[in-house]
């Protein structure tokens, strides 16, 4: 990653391959390379309703980058993170709905944005890592962000996608990592936007991990309805 050489034509072909299933947003993409590349870390948060692309953002920063972490905050928690930091050398943190963090967690992040230096305290014994980190994270509200850590995030918003670009996404993202007949990944688009009434691009990605066939899809999605809020999918 590090050889990117930003010469216009140069750039627009790597950052259109790096972020492929990322439908659009070309200016988007390549900040988020100048970001990835630069030799000072400079924060990114995506922020925006739910159907949108920020956590496909993510995802393909996951796929792409090596010493690279990615958190889901909805069930992480920010102990097993820091863990993690302690013991491997990251220089990529991405973080999904950054805002389901708890505070304490927020504080740890902002700490190391702030200083370059991971620390935690536990029973009384502190340890401390020096370390260049580039944080990369998704929220829905960043009103749950505490306003020290917003400032410290170039935030970028991303409006909710189309049908039209909600089918191309899940299309180029199933065909790539579950090669996924384009057809096939087009019923589970149109299943997942219009039987579940989703824009979740991670509903489809769940629907294509158990699929077969076509049939498949339309088996699912009646199991998905029969059960739907009653606390079995």
């Amino acid at each position: 990653m590090d050889s990117f050489f930003f010469e216009d034509d140069y750039e627009s072909t790597k950052e259109e391959k790096f972020f492929s299933n990322v439908v659009g947003y070309e200016d988007i993409k390549k900040l988020l390379l100048r970001s990835i590349v630069g030799r000072e870390p400079v924060h990114m948060l995506l922020t925006g309703p739910p159907s949108s692309s920020k956590t496909v953002f993510l995802l393909e920063m996951l796929r792409g980058l090596d010493d690279v972490y990615f958190v889901d905050a909805v069930g992480a928690s920010g102990v097993g993170m820091v863990d993690h930091l302690f013991n491997n050398n990251i220089k990529y943190l991405l973080i999904d709905e950054i805002d389901k963090m708890k505070k304490n967690d927020q504080a740890t992040l902002l700490n190391v944005m702030e200083t370059g230096i991971l620390s935690e305290t536990k029973l009384g014994k502190t340890r401390q890592k020096r370390m260049k980190l580039w944080i990369f994270g998704t929220s829905n509200n960043v009103e749950r962000l505490s306003r020290p850590i917003r400032s410290r995030f170039m935030q970028l918003y991303l409006e909710e996608y189309s049908y039209g670009e909600f089918v191309e996404i899940v299309r180029r993202l199933l065909k790539k990592r579950y090669h996924l007949d384009v057809h096939l990944a087009e019923k589970i688009a149109y299943a997942v936007w219009n039987t579940m009434k989703s824009k979740d691009i991670r509903d489809a990605i769940n629907i294509a991990k158990l699929t077969e066939s076509a049939s498949d899809v339309d088996w699912l999605m009646d199991i998905q309805m029969k059960y739907a809020g009653k606390g079995v999918i």
